[in-house]
């Protein structure tokens, strides 16, 4: 599924964090088309994967079931349900939201999870010994640092609840180490019917005052209660610095909010409570469990200078961190194929379901991978071909509301309609961009900041943006949406900062890290 990312917040203000290059949020609702009953079956006997017993008989069933769903045929009337969809626009301050708008995409997807992302009977034995803990198997599915951690026995069983307003909120288990923190949780509705989300999320030390240098994420506690038991069962991504001061003990304080349907954010839909847990830390389970490689060495692609600076190996995950030549003539936005591989041809990725960077300063990134630290490697490759960049001097993208028009911007970008919502007090612009289906096939864009100038230099922000991964408009294929405040006073035209676009600059490169 895909998955909601809430925005990465950091307590020293010069951090930033990489929003995920191919997050998964929810399916599309489409119970009305008679065309995914069979994807629905699918769904079904997916679930039996996470039986121990039958993860090799389910596993074998989907892949012969592959050609069936490929070949699904998608319904005339799909485009209604797209536009629906985009008119909706985003509802909640400060998210992005990633969606799957057709059958073909829904079912490609799931044959890619099928295929890419089956974790070991072993790592599954030990999560369904542990009470409670059965449900993490689909959690880390695509993070194979994660899945060995677990296979090491890195996975400390917690069960602390605090109930509130007949909700229980509870901690599972996490893992952690110096690099990070996953918290395995589950949100119990006992009133019956509701779907609730997190307001806020705040992690304390044993003095009760908030945790700094860290990042917290989430995915949404509102995910549908799929077994009708009432349970919702997701995690929460803490990642520390060098500079964070890991506690003892932790608090961990959330506060949820009512998710009702079709209808805007509202403060008011904030539940009063506050559901508050106490973590303990095992600090003699994982301090000083990391292995450093200083690789200093460059790179440079297409007259690009890339130095790779050091690798540090943890527990939960690796870091690399990358400098950029000021003289660069191109912005770098991202690395497409970066990977650590060894000497039998097994890789590491960056990180899929969580922050996969952060960027000190615009020519400084540290980039998250899986981690390997349980993995006895002789040899270790860094390897790459593709870089998203664009130039310096490009980095704009300049446009009038009223007149539905892009005055500057980059190529492969239109701006196909403005929708106003009075009741909303918002306007939603429709946007179609090309991409490259070599590597933008399943990836959505935030190509726009949070904020963005009028005409007299004054600053304002968006309420959110979407990206759908198809569109219907010829000779482009993705469809991005962009929802502006219509209740302020900016005058037009409007510009934003380039964060992320779908160039690139190319060329092979092979590291030796050890």
């Amino acid at each position: 599924m895909f998955e909601r990312k809430e925005p990465y917040k950091s307590h020293k203000g010069k951090k930033r964090t990489l929003s995920h290059s191919e997050t998964m949020d929810e399916l599309v609702k489409m119970d009305e088309l008679d065309t995914i009953d069979d994807l629905g079956e699918l769904m079904k006997e997916f679930k039996a994967f996470h039986e121990l017993d039958g993860v090799n008989q389910v596993h074998d069933q989907l892949i012969q079931a592959k050609p069936r769903v490929a070949d699904m045929p998608i319904p005339h009337e799909l485009d209604d349900h797209i536009q629906k969809g985009l008119t909706k626009g985003i509802k909640a301050q400060k998210v992005w939201r990633f969606r799957k708008w057709t059958t073909l995409v829904a079912c490609f997807l799931l044959v890619a999870f099928i295929t890419t992302a089956r974790v070991s009977p072993a790592v599954a034995a030990v999560l369904h010994q542990i009470p409670g803990l059965g449900y993490i198997v689909e959690l880390i599915n695509y993070d194979k640092g994660l899945q060995s951690a677990v296979e090491n026995d890195f996975i400390l069983p917690i069960g602390v609840s605090d109930e509130h307003e007949n909700i229980v909120f509870t901690v599972d288990g996490i893992i952690m180490d110096e690099a990070s923190l996953v918290i395995f949780y589950t949100v119990e509705n006992k009133r019956g019917e509701g779907t609730f989300d997190f307001f806020d999320v705040r992690l304390l030390d044993e003095m009760g005052e908030p945790l700094k240098e860290i990042t917290i994420g989430h995915s949404s506690a509102g995910e549908p209660d799929k077994d009708g038991d009432g349970k919702i069962q997701s995690r929460i991504n803490v990642n520390f610095y060098d500079n964070t001061v890991i506690p003892n003990r932790l608090s961990l304080k959330v506060k949820l909010r009512e998710i009702f349907q079709d209808v805007p954010f509202d403060p008011s839909s904030q539940l009063p409570s506050t559901w508050e847990l106490t973590i303990p830390v095992e600090k003699d389970k994982f301090v000083g469990m990391k292995t450093v490689y200083e690789v200093n060495q460059s790179v440079v692609i297409e007259g690009q200078r890339i130095t790779f600076e050091k690798i540090t190996v943890y527990p939960t995950r690796m870091s690399l961190n990358v400098s950029y030549d000021p003289a660069n003539s191109k912005k770098i936005f991202a690395f497409d194929d970066l990977t650590l591989v060894n000497e039998e041809g097994e890789e590491w990725g960056s990180i899929i379901n969580g922050v996969s960077g952060s960027y000190p300063d615009e020519n400084h990134v540290i980039l998250f991978f899986q981690s390997n630290y349980f993995t006895q490697s002789k040899k270790l490759f860094l390897r790459g071909k593709s870089i998203r960049a664009m130039d310096k001097e490009s980095l704009r993208i300049t446009l009038d509301p009223e007149k539905e028009r892009i005055l500057v911007g980059p190529p492969n970008l239109m701006l196909d309609q403005v929708i106003k919502n009075p009741s909303e007090k918002t306007k939603e612009l429709i946007f179609s961009l090309k991409t490259n289906p070599l590597y933008d096939e399943k990836r959505g864009f935030s190509i726009f900041p949070f904020e963005f100038m009028d005409a007299q230099g004054n600053s304002f922000e968006i309420k959110g943006q979407s990206t759908a991964t198809d569109s219907d408009k010829p000779g482009y294929d993705k469809t991005l949406g962009l929802t502006l405040p219509d209740n302020q006073s900016y005058q037009s035209p409007i510009t934003f900062q380039i964060q992320d676009y779908p160039s690139r600059i190319t060329g092979e490169f092979d590291i030796k890290i050890k």
